[in-house]
């Protein structure tokens, strides 16, 4: 399990709890852990484990990453990189009629990072805790270990990333400290002559990061923690190439979903892009990647266009019975997720915000709207009958053909033109 968990899963109706750390290596290739507490009420008393801790409300897990080292040990970090993510369910006994089986009451995700440490454990701040110390993989096996982060500490330390630190080239950078990850592979194969589309998609058949924040904008490619917006990795990897890849080429594969032409194994070259059929993203982004990308399809593609025909029905209702709704812009979405949810828009945000843990803000960003999208798919898949859901992503489909073959029509491009599978 990578930074990515490409899982289908049931849809959430439980809390969703964030936490993040980060595994710090010193240049001889130890680990920095804390001794927690020795507290009876506290989880792990008197077990290393290493830095990190809970997210707070809005934090991205690389934020809350950050804020647990300085909290924890004064120090604040550089350049880091994700290491893998974690997702585990805490279940308890069920009561009344069922009594003994077992409830499900909070989905926990952990996201790991790694990082250079060259601090001494002197100079550093015990912020939580009893004590700092660095440690040798061979010592692990004699500590008692808080967590899942023995085993953690086993995968970190059979990897190609913790080599690196042993050859004290950490990240696999060099003299000059490039990043020789998914970007740096990208960017040296385009300026090495490959195909720009080829070079595309390794880059995000090989990437890991969850999300990321480049020159103040947040990318979040995974939603939900399990739905891939591959196509948001492909514009922030063509803004990366910063002219290199033929503009018109690159909005195509954005806005249209069609690949660059490419001669065939004649030499002939098609007659124009062609779209990227199902089975071919597969192979281009592997089995997991490509199910999360079906998850993000069904989940906010498909339901953005629900949301959409079922407006369309309640405008084509007013007009034919010319009704004025007096009421503001905000209240006049009710109908629509009233008719689909069985709740106001309102109540809905607020319910997916507490299970988030997100603020209450007036307004609300890209990358939340689409996550915001995402709960509602698996609200109504949860509180709607078999029948309604199946019927209402029947009517999403086709009010998503319709609106390509409008496109079609009209000679334009369109954000979203993807072929939808059949249900």
């Amino acid at each position: 399990m990578r930074a990515f968990c490409f899982n289908m899963t049931e849809p959430r109706s439980v809390p969703r709890k964030i936490s993040a750390g980060v595994i710090l290596v010193d240049p001889q290739g130890r680990v920095l852990m804390q001794l927690r507490d020795a507290k009876p009420s506290i989880m792990f008393p008197n077990h290393w484990g290493l830095t990190g801790g809970a997210g707070h409300a809005g934090e991205t897990p690389e934020e809350t990453a950050r804020r647990e080292v300085v909290e924890e040990t004064g120090l604040t970090l550089g350049k880091l990189q994700p290491f893998r993510a974690y997702y585990f369910q805490e279940t308890k006994a069920g009561g009344g009629a069922k009594a003994g089986a077992p409830r499900l009451t909070a989905d926990y995700e952990l996201y790991l990072f790694h990082a250079p440490c060259s601090t001494p454990i002197e100079e550093m701040v015990c912020g939580e805790g009893r004590e700092l110390r660095f440690f040798d993989p061979s010592d692990f096996a004699a500590l008692d270990i808080a967590y899942n982060h023995r085993d953690v500490l086993a995968e970190f330390c059979a990897t190609p990333a913790y080599a690196a630190y042993l050859y004290g080239t950490p990240f696999g950078a060099g003299d000059d400290g490039d990043d020789a990850g998914p970007v740096a592979r990208f960017l040296a194969a385009l300026d090495g002559g490959d195909p720009w589309f080829d070079a595309l998609m390794r880059a995000i058949a090989a990437w890991e990061q969850p999300e990321e924040v480049v020159d103040g904008r947040h990318y979040r490619y995974l939603v939900g923690g399990e739905a891939f917006d591959w196509l948001l990795l492909a514009e922030r990897l063509i803004a990366e190439a910063d002219g290199r890849i033929p503009s018109a080429e690159g909005e195509r594969l954005l806005f249209a979903g069609r690949a660059p032409a490419a001669a065939d194994d004649t030499g002939s070259v098609a007659p124009a892009a062609a779209r990227i059929d199902d089975e071919r993203l597969r192979e281009m982004i592997g089995e997991a990647k490509h199910r999360a990308h079906l998850n993000y399809l069904y989940g906010v593609t498909v339901e953005e266009a629900l949301q959409y025909a079922v407006e369309l029905e309640v405008s084509k209702e007013k007009r034919s019975t010319h009704i004025r709704d007096p009421r503001t812009d905000d209240a006049l979405a009710d109908p629509v997720y009233e008719r689909i949810y069985g709740e106001p828009r309102r109540v809905l945000l607020n319910a997916f915000r507490e299970e988030a843990r997100l603020p209450h803000n007036p307004h609300i960003s890209l990358a939340e709207l689409r996550e915001f999208m995402y709960w509602l798919f698996k609200y109504r898949v949860e509180n709607c009958e078999p029948a309604r859901v199946a019927s209402d992503t029947r009517k999403a489909l086709a009010q998503l053909s319709a609106m390509e073959a409008a496109v079609r029509r009209a000679g334009r491009r369109v954000a979203g033109d993807v072929a939808a599978p059949a249900v």
